[in-house]
């Protein structure tokens, strides 16, 4: 019953932030509360609501799915879709919840907790961005699996992999947490024996691919190639230049020149993230380490990715409250962490605000701040690995 009443303060949370931004958004002039990714969402739940391709609202790079959960935006509220987005960011405090109790009960409360009053969460989701709709499904992908429910877990895969494409990366931990022993005597008899397609391996992934059909088909049925070209396929070659944290933020905007993507600066900057991904997804592919194993893969998909925008820190930070009871922190180590993490975005975010409000030619002051943030991010990332399940008793201070 406790717990209840803080879904409920974080609930009225997420309900004043919501409130603030339409107050704030009033002004039409300076940086608006409310993403324009939101304002995206809209206009292609009205052309769907018309009767319409969403894919007629440029710049729309999402399944339908999520136009058409926003038409009640055109119906009943613009706030309809906030509203609905800070429900699911709720939902996800409730999954968190349960699935540390499986493990640390004691910890379970503590770990919603940091999910229900994390800053980051409350902004991304009041703000307007799809993401909690995602991690929530990434989330219960992850229950249902370490339940040993995996044709339920291959479904939910499905369904997350076709609200947004990042959650393909997980498909290969948990194909190799299924029957899986860590207790082999080589590295070769370890990735045989892991790759070798069991009755239940075999189950997954014959549900996922089925399942990924079946709620991606009816959506090319009626918009045909460009649902493909804009919900997945315009990730594989986007050239972001603005709002972008990536270390190849700068070759980006040099890139962007051209008409074509070159393939060796495609090999460049997808090889290293690839090579990362199989092998994590190796060292961490028991069923006790996937929530530590799916931090780590998405710290290192949005690290290492062509793309890095701030909605993507929550693919990653979902899954720290399950990994908290397993990291050996103190307290300022913790905030030595974080404010490493933070100081170069800020840096990063002066330049971009002198670049796009101050007309100040700062692009490469920017990509210094980007290799800056790359190389904290590396250490953190390596300094977590270090401390997780870390023998020594947990210091105080």
């Amino acid at each position: 019953m406790y717990f209840i009443w803080h879904i409920v303060l974080a609930f009225f949370i997420r309900i004043f932030m919501i409130v603030f931004s339409q107050w704030y958004d009033n002004d039409d002039i300076g940086v608006h509360y409310t993403d324009i990714d939101y304002k995206i969402f809209t206009d292609a739940a009205q052309h769907m609501w018309e009767g319409n391709s969403p894919y007629m609202r440029p710049t729309y790079r999402y399944t339908p799915l999520i136009a058409m959960l926003l038409i009640p935006n055109i119906l009943l509220h613009n706030c309809w879709g906030k509203l609905l987005f800070s429900a699911f960011d709720l939902a996800i405090a409730i999954i968190v919840r349960k699935l540390v109790s499986k493990s640390h009960p004691s910890f379970s409360n503590i770990c919603a907790y940091l999910w229900l009053y994390n800053p980051l969460s409350i902004v991304i989701s009041t703000r307007g961005n799809a993401d909690s709709i995602s991690c929530f499904l990434v989330l219960i992908t992850l229950l249902a699996h370490i339940k040993s429910r995996y044709i339920l877990s291959a479904i939910c895969l499905a369904i997350s992999v076709h609200v947004r494409i990042y959650p393909i990366i997980y498909c290969l931990a948990y194909y190799l947490s299924i029957d899986s022993d860590n207790n082999y005597s080589s590295l070769f008899k370890m990735i045989c024996i892991q790759l070798f397609p069991t009755r239940k391996k075999i189950l997954f992934v014959v549900t996922f691919i089925l399942s990924l059909f079946v709620v991606t088909w009816p959506w090319y049925y009626f918009y045909g190639q460009p649902f493909l070209d804009e919900a997945y396929l315009y990730h594989s070659r986007r050239l972001d230049v603005r709002h972008n944290f990536s270390i190849y933020f700068y070759f980006n905007y040099l890139q962007s020149s051209f008409n074509k993507i070159s393939l060796m600066h495609s090999i460049a900057t997808k090889l290293p993230l690839l090579i990362l991904l199989v092998s994590t997804s190796f060292k961490f592919s028991s069923i006790k380490d996937l929530p530590f194993c799916m931090f780590c893969l998405s710290f290192i998909m949005v690290t290492f990715n062509t793309v890095m925008t701030s909605q993507y820190f929550v693919w990653f930070v979902s899954f720290l409250p399950l990994c908290y009871p397993f990291i050996n922190l103190t307290f300022i180590e913790t905030i030595n962490l974080v404010m490493i993490w933070v100081v170069p975005q800020i840096g990063w975010l002066s330049f971009a605000y002198c670049l796009e409000f101050l007309g100040f030619n700062t692009f490469q002051l920017i990509w210094v701040e980007s290799l800056i943030f790359f190389l904290a991010n590396v250490n953190i990332l390596s300094i977590t690995i270090d401390c997780y399940k870390c023998n020594k008793l947990k210091k105080k201070l």
